[in-house]
């Protein structure tokens, strides 16, 4: 249960969880040993550290310094479990068919149900056997060409996953986006990452060229926007976020913005609500989905209607994050209205005392609590647990800021 308490202070940002996976496996396909600094593990981290544990690289940490040093050899075949990181998954599997192994990667909970159909389309063309029984999917086979023709309204994650595989080749490699591509800012992610490590990603058009190899390097992960919002959301000042990010949720500034909020720190980010929000205000849910929730939570304290667009993917998240969130608003007492690829709403003047499931998505129950301390009294998280995901201390942050947690 969480408490109306306000929140105030300072906060150091955690490590950004995109950038994380995409060092973790760039160093773990590099030639030497390299070293990461992440300031912050999550389950989802945790996933893509124990994937490459499980193909033979040797992991070392000390503190917030983590040692990838990749073996002579990978290990073949290889049983990996990869938890509900959906990231991990769509960046592994590609690396695994590009270095021929033989391999069991095994799903758990919601990501047994989310599509891969992609690879299973793509690598029996390039020589690779794709197959899936229960929670594990089967690979064995080596890519035969680094030629890929992708569409571009699927998940940025396929594409940054053959990206990565192509980073390996000994021949060079294209992959041509035959639509437009959603989610972009994903893309630019890896490509920075990748130039990094060494690997030149060059883009003409649609068509994205490269070849490797990667290279170890030390490698600083930057700052998360992503979970940084809740807490700019709830009031709070958060240190050391990269201004020029490339993180594609970096771009809610803009959205702030129309709500009439306010960057109050000169070397930092505090947002403070200073003017009056504008009268219809939209918020295109393909290029931050991950944000959704937490600025419907603002949003919805703005008297303005507000309509997030694009939003068929966002059925495909933790949760169906077009269904979890607009119940959380309806709980909170903001009517929604749900249209096909959209949904809307106008906002009130506070919340009031509820309860929120979260449905095991880390961002529903993040933003439900920052939603308690604009709410009349408190607000019951159920699936509280799911911050594990991205955010293990969440809950510890939140009450060091003043905010009130009561375990039911």
């Amino acid at each position: 249960m969480i408490g109306k308490e306000k929140l105030q202070g300072a906060i150091d940002g955690i490590s950004s969880k995109s950038y994380a996976h995409r060092a973790i496996f760039c160093a773990a396909l590099s030639k030497g040993a390299s070293q990461l600094v992440i300031n912050h593990l999550s389950k989802d981290i945790e996933a893509s550290l124990r994937a490459v544990k499980a193909i033979g690289v040797e992991v070392k940490q000390e503190g917030s310094h983590y040692y990838i040093c990749p073996p002579d050899q990978y290990t073949s075949p290889a049983r990996i479990p990869v938890g509900e990181s959906g990231t991990t998954l769509r960046l592994l599997l590609p690396i695994l068919a590009a270095l021929g192994i033989e391999a069991e990667v095994i799903r758990s909970g919601s990501l047994i149900n989310r599509t891969n159909v992609v690879y299973f389309d793509s690598f029996p063309k390039h020589g690779v056997a794709i197959s899936q029984q229960g929670p594990s999917i089967f690979l064995k086979g080596k890519l035969e060409d680094y030629h890929f023709s992708l569409p571009g309204n699927i998940s940025s994650q396929f594409i940054s996953g053959f990206l990565l595989a192509s980073g390996i080749a000994s021949q060079p490699a294209q992959i041509d986006i035959t639509t437009a591509m959603e989610s972009k800012p994903y893309i630019d992610m890896t490509i920075d990452v990748m130039a990094h490590f060494g690997v030149q990603v060059k883009q003409e058009g649609s068509t994205y060229t490269c070849q490797g190899p990667f290279q170890a390097r030390y490698y600083q992960v930057e700052k998360d926007w992503s979970n940084a919002l809740f807490f700019l959301a709830g009031g709070v000042e958060v240190q050391g976020l990269n201004p020029d990010s490339k993180q594609g949720d970096r771009q809610a500034l803009t959205f702030l913005q129309s709500l009439g909020y306010e960057n109050m720190s000169q070397k930092d980010f505090h947002l403070v609500k200073r003017h009056p929000s504008q009268e219809k205000v939209s918020l295109d849910a393909r290029d931050m989905p991950d944000t959704v929730p937490i600025l419907c939570v603002l949003a919805g304290l703005c008297y303005t209607k507000t309509q997030v667009v694009h939003t068929k993917r966002l059925r495909l998240k933790e949760s169906d994050r077009v269904l979890s969130t607009s119940q959380m608003l309806e709980n909170l007492g903001v009517k929604v209205d749900i249209g096909e690829d959209s949904f809307s709403f106008t906002g009130v003047d506070h919340y009031q005392s509820c309860t929120v499931h979260a449905h095991n998505d880390h961002r529903i129950a993040m933003a439900a609590s920052i939603a308690a301390t604009f709410a009349d009294g408190p607000v019951t998280v159920i699936d509280s647990h799911s911050v594990e995901k991205s955010y293990p201390g969440f809950f510890e942050d939140f009450k060091s800021l003043g905010g009130k947690v009561d375990v039911l």
